[in-house]
């Protein structure tokens, strides 16, 4: 079998590179063969993806990167039907394969992928963000997409001098914390309207709408605990009337999925969901930043992600 490799050498603070010097004598050791892909400023990973998968023809991908680097791919890829996709995350996060209990070794996992057989099946998410001028962008995700706190705390974090020093020392996650108190203390609710399997809905102090497709985001945050990417739907978590205290306390929680028991937030899952704000809100998919909207609708697409892991 051939495989084509993607990953970003300078990737996770250079360490995509360091885990596919580990993985390539593996490979080599199998049997089979392969093509390496390093993304540039000119040709990024998406873009890799979609030429890679525009063929026509059956195409066996391993992506080695962090959340980010699968979102690039997941949105290059231009034929679900004809790819299989194994992924060997070094991230930060890592959220998009908590909830897979996959071989903690990275050499079971590359073994498992490079048997060439399709392991699961993942449905995979889509946000329409309607921009100020009223002009559309479509991004996927694989992980989740949401408006305020998350989504503000992202902003903020990819922006920080902190994180890529943080990233280094393999303590990535606690930049996220950092700024997520900060975000506890400063974001201000406001009202959000949205429509759920039909029904629309007033949160009126909305602090934070989250919308996963897996169960972990934000380094370990289970917001929505329930969350299957294999059910054909997307979990939502809402914080509503919230107070700073109280938000802040939701948190530590939410690490464990106990958070749903608090007074003032709500969960649901739906197939799509559409949120409406007065003021622009922070948005992101897969810790991505896109920008500010005051609409945007989340759905899971007909094509599905056939994994390799």
């Amino acid at each position: 079998m051939h495989f084509e490799i993607l990953l970003n050498p300078t990737g996770a603070s250079g360490n995509a590179w360091k885990v596919w010097r580990k993985t390539e004598p593996l490979i080599r050791a199998s049997g089979n063969t392969y093509t390496l892909h390093c993304s540039t400023k000119e040709h990024g990973i998406g873009q890799l993806c979609t030429k890679l998968t525009s063929r026509g023809e059956e195409t066996l991908l391993i992506v080695i990167g962090g959340d980010g680097t699968h979102n690039e791919a997941v949105n290059g890829i231009a034929d679900f039907e004809h790819t299989s996709y194994g992924l060997i995350p070094c991230g930060t996060g890592n959220d998009l394969v908590r909830d897979m209990a996959l071989p903690k070794k990275m050499e079971d996992l590359v073994r498992r992928i490079l048997d060439g057989e399709v392991k699961r099946v993942s449905d995979v998410g889509e946000l329409t963000f309607t921009n100020e001028d009223g002009s559309v962008i479509k991004r996927r995700f694989n992980i989740s997409s949401d408006i305020g706190f998350g989504a503000a705390t992202c902003a903020i974090v990819n922006g920080s001098k902190l994180k890529p020093f943080l990233n280094r020392l393999h303590m990535g996650r606690l930049c996220y914390m950092i700024k997520a108190i900060k975000v506890c203390f400063t974001a201000a609710p406001t009202p959000v309207k949205i429509t759920c399997n039909g029904k629309t809905r007033l949160y009126r102090k909305c602090l934070c709408a989250v919308v996963m497709n897996h169960s972990h985001e934000g380094g370990g945050l289970r917001f929505c605990p329930h969350a299957d990417c294999t059910d054909g739907k997307l979990d939502l978590c809402v914080g509503n009337g919230l107070t700073h205290i109280g938000f802040l306390r939701m948190l530590p929680l939410a690490f464990k999925g106990e958070h749903l028991k608090l007074k003032g937030v709500y969960e649901e899952r739906s197939e799509v969901i559409t949120m409406t704000s007065e003021q622009p809100l922070w948005v992101h998919t897969d810790g991505e930043v896109i920008g500010k909207s005051r609409r945007v609708e989340m759905r899971i697409i007909p094509e599905k992600l056939k994994l390799l892991v």
